[in-house]
């Protein structure tokens, strides 16, 4: 195929057909009667492959070439191409992006288990942020699995499988309503996730603890320290402690309405627990962030209490399986564990037991907070 030195003034005007950079060899502008196409060739093993980069004039000239070189490096290393830019389309299109709006306004309206529903929805977004203005019926499986194998490359793979399982539902609606031809989520593979099993030793909470109360500089900081303090000691979810208000707490029992299990939840809290809990007004945050908002940047204040505890491959999440972990050391049945974390109980547990169980969910905390006492505060012998 002939090649020549494409130009920024010259690609506007050229026939159909294919144009082969003459600057970078293996860059290809294929130009179509509607649409011109950014391609690069590269030798694979014995063969060749072709790498769609973009379009067109979203994609000028001087970017392609860029393109064309990341492409290079990239598989030079023997990582997958980047996905390429989607085609550009008219704003009046029923679009991914508009797809997704529509699923998450439905919901909304339904108010059915929607405690989760932003999380996922912005899961979305972000993933699949370059086909949003892609035509949702023209959205494809090859689109999906472009867009897994890059937030995969990225080391998220809980968070590309979560992509999956969060479009399925959107697509399965879609198809359901004629509003995409097919629902194709449930063919994309999805990766093996090893389910984690850390919990921390009694050093480790103590190292942690300890440095809670030594994290210092703004308001945000020090609310995180008594945060990871209260999440040790209930075993509640992150989102749930981090939103909770004065409010909630009354005679020392925390009555949840809103949590990820999408059930009431009434925790009657250890001395130890409400310690944190400090005074104010009743609509105040107890773990306020800046501007009395929720706390956010926890990756950044995590990292400092790695710093400063010594303690580190731990997550936030852990605390509340190294809660229930010392809940049963301390001889709790498992299913008073099970309704601390309120995870559903089977049976008869789960429908008639509700008031035994507040009373047993109550003494199960203080136990384990008067063990949490003793990791935390060793009782130093004098010889």
């Amino acid at each position: 195929m002939p090649t020549r030195k494409l130009t920024t003034l010259a690609i506007p005007s050229l026939a159909p057909g294919e144009y082969w950079d003459s600057v970078l060899p293996g860059l290809i502008l294929r130009v179509g009667a509607r649409r011109r196409t950014w391609q690069y060739r590269i030798r694979s093993g014995t063969a060749y492959q072709r790498i769609p980069i973009g379009h067109y004039p979203a994609m000028e000239l001087a970017d392609a070439r860029e393109a064309a070189r990341r492409a290079f490096e990239r598989l030079e290393k023997g990582a997958p191409p980047s996905p390429p830019v989607p085609y550009p389309r008219s704003a009046a299109a029923f679009t991914l992006g508009a797809l997704i709006d529509r699923y998450e306004q439905k919901r909304l309206a339904e108010r059915h288990r929607t405690k989760t529903l932003p999380d996922a929805m912005r899961t979305l977004r972000q993933c699949l942020g370059p086909w949003l203005n892609l035509p949702a019926s023209q959205f494809t499986k090859a689109d999906l699995r472009a867009a897994r194998d890059a937030v995969a490359e990225r080391g998220a793979l809980i968070q590309a499988n979560r992509l999956l399982a969060y479009l399925g539902p959107v697509m399965r609606w879609a198809a359901q309503e004629d509003l995409i031809p097919l629902n194709f989520a449930r063919d994309i593979r999805r990766a093996p996730e090893q389910k984690r099993k850390r919990k921390l030793t009694h050093a480790e909470i103590a190292a942690i603890w300890r440095a809670c109360g030594e994290i210092n500089g703004n308001p945000a900081a020090r609310s995180f320290g008594r945060l990871v303090k209260f999440l040790l000691i209930s075993g509640q979810r992150r989102d749930e402690v981090a939103s909770l208000r004065r409010r909630d707490i009354v005679n020392g029992v925390w009555k949840q309405e809103e949590n990820k299990s999408d059930r009431p939840h009434e925790l009657g809290l250890p001395k130890f627990a409400l310690a944190l809990i400090g005074n104010g007004a009743p609509d105040e945050l107890v773990f306020a962030g800046r501007s009395d908002g929720k706390i956010s940047g926890f990756s950044k204040l995590k990292n400092q209490l790695d710093e400063l505890s010594g303690v580190t491959e731990w997550r936030l999440h852990d605390l509340r399986r190294t809660a229930a972990s010392g809940m049963q050391e301390c001889g709790v049945p498992n299913h008073v564990v099970q309704a601390v974390l309120n995870h559903s109980l089977p049976g008869v547990a789960g429908v008639y037991l509700h008031g035994e169980l507040e009373e047993q969910k109550a003494a199960a905390l203080e136990a384990w907070a008067t063990a949490l006492t003793r990791i935390v505060r060793p009782v130093r012998v004098v010889a």
